[in-house]
């Protein structure tokens, strides 16, 4: 009678272990359930996005002009590359395009660090760069890597001169990628919003004859 007591007791502190783990799993997943949400984000952190989306592409604007101003000392040059790197994502691409003799178009694709280096070293004597203003950012989408993604549509003039003659002008429709992620904030301990430019894509050029009169 003893044995059976201790095995009956045995038992039944085995399933109580089943038991009292169950919920252990279930509450697991209602954290990941938790977590996944959160990612989710509000209407105002889309007009958070927006606005922090033109100022950044308004800082690019302001430092691609420096850059390609040879009137301005190497060393402002020099800090404006710098500081316009430092709003691109990891690894981002610019495509540049041009129109040759022939009246065709040609993109070529650089990464951005080449692309604001060459900037400086461009064969004219003198570079002006015009914007106007951004036309449209679209929605933003959740992509399948919990980032958020849009597109910020800008046009740019450029104007080549040697000497006091233009030898090339264009005006270029220019696609930014936005990528907005979320990046652990070690001095406040929580998980932050920050947002990139991504690649740019040329998607339209065209000649700017009114700027050859």
């Amino acid at each position: 009678m003893k044995h059976f007591l201790i095995i009956l007791l045995f038992l039944v502190g085995a399933a109580s272990n089943v038991f009292t783990q169950a919920p252990s799993k279930i509450a697991r997943s209602s954290k990941t359930a938790r977590i996944i949400d959160e990612i989710n984000i509000s209407e105002a952190d889309v007009e958070m996005f927006k606005t922090v989306t033109e100022k950044k592409v308004a800082e690019l604007q302001q430092h691609i002009i420096i850059i390609s101003d040879k009137d301005q000392p190497p060393e402002k040059r020099n800090l404006a590359e710098l500081e316009a790197m430092k709003l691109f994502y990891k690894g981002a691409m610019m495509e540049v395009s041009y129109i040759d003799d022939k009246g065709e178009t040609t993109i070529k694709s650089r990464s951005i660090e080449n692309y604001l280096y060459r900037l400086k070293t461009l064969p004219f004597t003198r570079v002006i760069i015009k914007y106007y203003d951004i036309a449209y950012v679209t929605e933003f989408i959740k992509g399948p890597d919990n980032k958020f993604y849009a597109v910020a549509t800008i046009f740019q003039e450029f104007t080549g001169f040697m000497g006091d003659n233009i030898t090339y002008t264009d005006i270029t429709q220019k696609e930014i990628e936005i990528v907005v992620e979320q990046e652990e904030d070690k001095f406040y301990n929580e998980k932050r919003w920050k947002i990139y430019l991504g690649n740019i894509k040329a998607t339209e050029t065209r000649e700017h004859l009114a700027s050859l009169y």
